[in-house]
Protein backbone atom coordinates (compact mmCIF):
# COMPACT_ATOMS: atom_id res chain seq x y z
CA UNK A 1 0.00 0.00 0.00
CA UNK A 2 1.10 3.30 -1.05
CA UNK A 3 -0.58 6.39 0.53
CA UNK A 4 0.94 10.10 -0.18
CA UNK A 5 4.47 9.17 0.44
CA UNK A 6 3.54 6.47 3.12
CA UNK A 7 5.57 2.94 2.49
CA UNK A 8 3.52 0.24 4.43
CA UNK A 9 5.99 -2.19 5.81
CA UNK A 10 4.80 -5.68 6.33
CA UNK A 11 2.68 -5.65 9.52
CA UNK A 12 3.08 -9.46 10.13
CA UNK A 13 6.72 -8.89 10.17
CA UNK A 14 7.96 -10.95 12.96
CA UNK A 15 9.87 -8.94 15.53
CA UNK A 16 9.44 -10.96 18.69
CA UNK A 17 12.01 -14.42 19.09
CA UNK A 18 8.90 -16.67 19.26
CA UNK A 19 10.86 -18.92 22.10
CA UNK A 20 9.75 -16.08 23.84
CA UNK A 21 6.41 -15.50 23.64
CA UNK A 22 4.88 -17.86 26.45
CA UNK A 23 7.51 -15.50 28.82
CA UNK A 24 5.42 -12.71 27.87
CA UNK A 25 2.00 -14.35 27.89
CA UNK A 26 2.82 -14.90 31.60
CA UNK A 27 3.96 -11.38 32.51
CA UNK A 28 2.55 -9.65 35.14
CA UNK A 29 -1.55 -8.00 35.54
CA UNK A 30 -1.93 -4.61 36.41
CA UNK A 31 -1.70 -3.93 39.94
CA UNK A 32 -5.60 -2.18 40.82
CA UNK A 33 -5.15 1.59 40.11
CA UNK A 34 -1.76 1.45 38.62
CA UNK A 35 -0.06 1.56 35.14
CA UNK A 36 3.30 0.80 33.32
CA UNK A 37 3.77 2.68 30.27
CA UNK A 38 6.35 4.19 27.83
CA UNK A 39 6.87 7.02 25.48
CA UNK A 40 8.45 5.23 22.91
CA UNK A 41 9.81 5.08 19.21
CA UNK A 42 12.77 3.14 17.11
CA UNK A 43 13.83 6.21 15.57
CA UNK A 44 15.66 9.35 17.54
CA UNK A 45 15.12 12.63 17.06
CA UNK A 46 11.69 12.63 19.00
CA UNK A 47 12.43 13.80 22.65
CA UNK A 48 11.24 10.98 23.86
CA UNK A 49 13.12 11.13 27.32
CA UNK A 50 12.83 14.91 27.42
CA UNK A 51 8.93 13.60 27.24
CA UNK A 52 9.07 11.23 29.71
CA UNK A 53 10.61 13.79 32.26
CA UNK A 54 8.29 16.55 31.40
CA UNK A 55 5.53 14.37 31.94
CA UNK A 56 6.68 12.73 34.81
CA UNK A 57 7.29 15.93 36.96
CA UNK A 58 3.65 17.43 35.53
CA UNK A 59 1.72 14.68 36.68
CA UNK A 60 3.99 13.98 40.18
CA UNK A 61 4.09 17.56 40.85
CA UNK A 62 1.12 18.92 39.43
CA UNK A 63 -1.68 16.43 39.03
CA UNK A 64 0.06 14.79 42.32
CA UNK A 65 -0.10 11.14 41.15
CA UNK A 66 2.62 9.30 42.91
CA UNK A 67 5.06 8.67 39.59
CA UNK A 68 8.37 6.18 39.15
CA UNK A 69 10.76 6.46 36.53
CA UNK A 70 12.71 3.46 35.18
CA UNK A 71 15.14 4.50 33.37
CA UNK A 72 16.66 1.41 31.23
CA UNK A 73 17.90 3.62 27.89
CA UNK A 74 20.97 2.42 28.46
CA UNK A 75 24.40 2.78 28.43
CA UNK A 76 23.60 6.91 28.63
CA UNK A 77 20.81 6.67 31.25
CA UNK A 78 20.08 10.21 30.16
CA UNK A 79 17.36 10.73 32.74
CA UNK A 80 19.31 9.22 36.03
CA UNK A 81 22.11 11.11 34.89
CA UNK A 82 20.20 14.27 34.79
CA UNK A 83 18.87 13.99 37.88
CA UNK A 84 22.38 13.75 39.32
CA UNK A 85 23.41 16.60 37.60
CA UNK A 86 20.39 18.54 39.31
CA UNK A 87 21.02 17.32 42.93
CA UNK A 88 24.63 18.30 42.35
CA UNK A 89 23.38 22.06 41.18
CA UNK A 90 20.73 22.09 44.17
CA UNK A 91 23.70 21.65 46.48
CA UNK A 92 24.84 25.10 46.01
CA UNK A 93 21.42 27.09 44.70
CA UNK A 94 19.61 28.76 47.45
CA UNK A 95 17.22 29.64 44.55
CA UNK A 96 16.19 26.06 43.92
CA UNK A 97 15.72 25.10 47.11
CA UNK A 98 13.13 27.96 48.05
CA UNK A 99 11.50 26.51 44.69
CA UNK A 100 11.28 23.32 46.00
CA UNK A 101 10.15 24.05 49.43
CA UNK A 102 7.31 25.67 47.99
CA UNK A 103 6.25 23.04 45.89
CA UNK A 104 6.45 20.29 48.46
CA UNK A 105 3.92 22.74 50.97
CA UNK A 106 1.53 22.90 47.78
CA UNK A 107 1.91 19.36 46.22
CA UNK A 108 3.03 17.15 49.73
CA UNK A 109 5.02 15.08 46.66
CA UNK A 110 8.98 14.66 47.88
CA UNK A 111 11.22 13.63 44.42
CA UNK A 112 10.14 11.04 42.19
CA UNK A 113 12.24 8.19 42.47
CA UNK A 114 14.21 7.10 39.58
CA UNK A 115 15.48 3.44 39.27
CA UNK A 116 18.52 3.19 36.75
CA UNK A 117 18.47 -0.46 34.67
CA UNK A 118 18.57 -2.36 31.26
CA UNK A 119 15.94 -3.26 29.40
CA UNK A 120 16.28 -7.29 30.27
CA UNK A 121 15.94 -5.87 33.88
CA UNK A 122 13.67 -3.11 33.57
CA UNK A 123 10.38 -4.60 35.28
CA UNK A 124 12.02 -6.96 37.87
CA UNK A 125 14.17 -4.29 39.19
CA UNK A 126 10.96 -1.95 39.27
CA UNK A 127 9.00 -4.29 41.19
CA UNK A 128 11.81 -5.03 43.44
CA UNK A 129 12.23 -1.17 44.47
CA UNK A 130 8.97 -0.74 45.08
CA UNK A 131 9.03 -3.63 46.99
CA UNK A 132 12.03 -2.82 49.01
CA UNK A 133 10.56 1.32 49.53
CA UNK A 134 7.28 0.34 49.97
CA UNK A 135 6.68 2.67 47.28
CA UNK A 136 3.44 2.25 45.47
CA UNK A 137 3.26 4.54 42.30
CA UNK A 138 0.11 5.13 40.18
CA UNK A 139 2.08 5.19 37.40
CA UNK A 140 5.42 3.84 36.18
CA UNK A 141 6.79 5.58 33.25
CA UNK A 142 9.53 3.07 31.39
CA UNK A 143 12.23 4.97 29.33
CA UNK A 144 13.74 2.47 26.88
CA UNK A 145 16.58 2.07 24.31
CA UNK A 146 15.65 3.64 20.57
CA UNK A 147 16.31 0.04 19.24
CA UNK A 148 13.93 -2.63 19.25
CA UNK A 149 17.33 -5.01 18.66
CA UNK A 150 18.38 -4.10 22.28
CA UNK A 151 17.88 -7.03 24.22
CA UNK A 152 14.82 -7.01 26.23
CA UNK A 153 13.22 -3.96 24.85
CA UNK A 154 10.38 -5.77 23.39
CA UNK A 155 9.41 -7.90 26.30
CA UNK A 156 9.18 -4.71 28.45
CA UNK A 157 6.83 -3.53 25.95
CA UNK A 158 4.70 -6.63 26.02
CA UNK A 159 4.41 -5.71 30.02
CA UNK A 160 3.63 -2.21 29.23
CA UNK A 161 -0.44 -1.48 30.34
CA UNK A 162 -0.11 1.17 27.19
CA UNK A 163 2.67 2.90 24.86
CA UNK A 164 2.61 6.66 23.66
CA UNK A 165 4.45 6.86 20.24
CA UNK A 166 5.65 10.44 19.33
CA UNK A 167 5.78 11.37 15.51
CA UNK A 168 6.93 14.48 13.91
CA UNK A 169 6.62 15.91 10.72
CA UNK A 170 9.30 13.76 8.75
CA UNK A 171 8.77 10.94 5.88
CA UNK A 172 11.49 8.84 7.75
CA UNK A 173 10.77 9.05 11.27
CA UNK A 174 6.52 8.84 10.10
CA UNK A 175 6.83 5.89 8.04
CA UNK A 176 9.25 4.20 11.45
CA UNK A 177 6.62 5.11 13.36
CA UNK A 178 3.13 4.20 11.70
CA UNK A 179 4.82 0.48 10.58
CA UNK A 180 6.17 0.32 14.52
CA UNK A 181 2.71 0.96 15.99
CA UNK A 182 1.10 -1.65 13.69
CA UNK A 183 3.83 -4.28 14.04
CA UNK A 184 3.47 -3.96 17.73
CA UNK A 185 -0.57 -3.70 17.46
CA UNK A 186 -0.45 -6.96 15.43
CA UNK A 187 1.90 -9.00 17.55
CA UNK A 188 1.32 -7.76 21.05
CA UNK A 189 -2.13 -6.04 21.26
CA UNK A 190 -4.25 -8.24 19.72
CA UNK A 191 -2.96 -11.05 21.86
CA UNK A 192 -5.62 -11.11 24.81
CA UNK A 193 -2.89 -13.48 26.78
CA UNK A 194 -0.11 -10.22 26.74
CA UNK A 195 -0.50 -7.20 29.20
CA UNK A 196 -0.32 -4.71 26.32
CA UNK A 197 -3.86 -3.06 25.75
CA UNK A 198 -3.10 0.20 23.59
CA UNK A 199 -0.53 1.85 21.63
CA UNK A 200 -1.64 5.82 21.12
CA UNK A 201 0.52 8.19 18.66
CA UNK A 202 0.92 11.45 18.78
CA UNK A 203 2.21 14.37 17.35
CA UNK A 204 5.59 16.35 18.53
CA UNK A 205 7.87 18.95 17.45
CA UNK A 206 5.13 20.69 15.36
CA UNK A 207 6.02 23.69 13.31
CA UNK A 208 3.77 26.36 14.16
CA UNK A 209 4.85 27.85 10.02
CA UNK A 210 3.82 24.16 8.91
CA UNK A 211 0.27 24.21 7.38
CA UNK A 212 -3.02 22.45 9.59
CA UNK A 213 -3.91 20.96 6.69
CA UNK A 214 -0.43 18.88 6.64
CA UNK A 215 -1.48 17.47 9.55
CA UNK A 216 -5.00 16.97 8.88
CA UNK A 217 -4.04 15.03 5.76
CA UNK A 218 -1.50 12.70 7.90
CA UNK A 219 -4.33 12.09 10.54
CA UNK A 220 -6.49 10.57 8.15
CA UNK A 221 -4.14 8.50 6.71
CA UNK A 222 -3.42 7.23 10.19
CA UNK A 223 -6.83 6.88 10.59
CA UNK A 224 -6.93 4.93 7.47
CA UNK A 225 -4.65 2.31 8.75
CA UNK A 226 -6.35 2.16 12.23
CA UNK A 227 -4.44 3.57 14.74
CA UNK A 228 -5.62 5.44 17.59
CA UNK A 229 -4.42 9.01 17.72
CA UNK A 230 -4.51 11.76 20.77
CA UNK A 231 -6.23 15.17 20.41
CA UNK A 232 -3.20 16.75 21.44
CA UNK A 233 -0.26 18.36 19.62
CA UNK A 234 3.05 19.42 21.01
CA UNK A 235 4.85 22.41 19.25
CA UNK A 236 8.19 22.59 19.33
CA UNK A 237 9.47 24.53 22.31
CA UNK A 238 13.53 24.92 22.74
CA UNK A 239 12.72 24.54 26.69
CA UNK A 240 12.08 20.66 26.22
CA UNK A 241 15.64 20.79 26.35
CA UNK A 242 16.70 22.95 29.14
CA UNK A 243 17.32 21.72 32.02
CA UNK A 244 18.45 23.54 35.14
CA UNK A 245 21.21 25.86 35.33
CA UNK A 246 23.56 26.90 37.98
CA UNK A 247 22.09 30.74 36.87
CA UNK A 248 18.80 29.72 37.92
CA UNK A 249 17.26 31.12 34.29
CA UNK A 250 13.81 29.61 34.68
CA UNK A 251 12.79 26.01 35.28
CA UNK A 252 12.22 24.14 31.94
CA UNK A 253 13.04 20.19 31.71
CA UNK A 254 13.77 19.27 35.32
CA UNK A 255 13.39 15.90 37.51
CA UNK A 256 12.96 18.36 40.48
CA UNK A 257 10.56 21.01 39.81
CA UNK A 258 7.89 21.03 38.25
CA UNK A 259 7.79 22.99 34.48
CA UNK A 260 6.88 26.58 34.71
CA UNK A 261 3.20 27.33 34.04
CA UNK A 262 4.11 29.29 30.99
CA UNK A 263 5.65 27.11 29.82
CA UNK A 264 3.64 24.80 30.50
CA UNK A 265 0.57 26.08 28.86
CA UNK A 266 2.92 27.33 25.72
CA UNK A 267 4.33 23.75 25.24
CA UNK A 268 0.92 21.91 26.04
CA UNK A 269 2.46 19.06 27.96
CA UNK A 270 -0.39 19.36 30.62
CA UNK A 271 -3.06 18.65 27.94
CA UNK A 272 -1.01 15.87 27.44
CA UNK A 273 -0.74 14.44 30.33
CA UNK A 274 -4.38 14.93 31.14
CA UNK A 275 -5.25 13.44 28.17
CA UNK A 276 -3.16 10.22 28.92
CA UNK A 277 -4.81 10.05 32.48
CA UNK A 278 -8.44 10.20 30.15
CA UNK A 279 -7.36 7.41 28.03
CA UNK A 280 -5.28 5.07 30.70
CA UNK A 281 -8.83 5.68 32.88
CA UNK A 282 -10.26 3.62 29.76
CA UNK A 283 -7.93 0.71 29.46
Amino acid sequence: MHIHGYRDENPTRPIINPSNLQTMKTSDQQTSGSWNISICNQKGGVGKSALTTLLASYLHYICKCKVLVVDCDYPQWSIYTQRTRELEILDSNDYYKLLMTRQFKVSGQKLWPVVRTTPDKAVDEAERFKSEKEYAPQIALYDLPGTVNTEGVIETFSKMDCLFLPMKADKIVMESALSFARILSRQLVEDPAIRLKRIFLFWTMVDRREKTSLYDLYDDIIRQLGLPLMETRLPYRSKFNKELLPDGTGVGRSTLLAPEKAFTADSRIGDLAHEMLTLLHTL
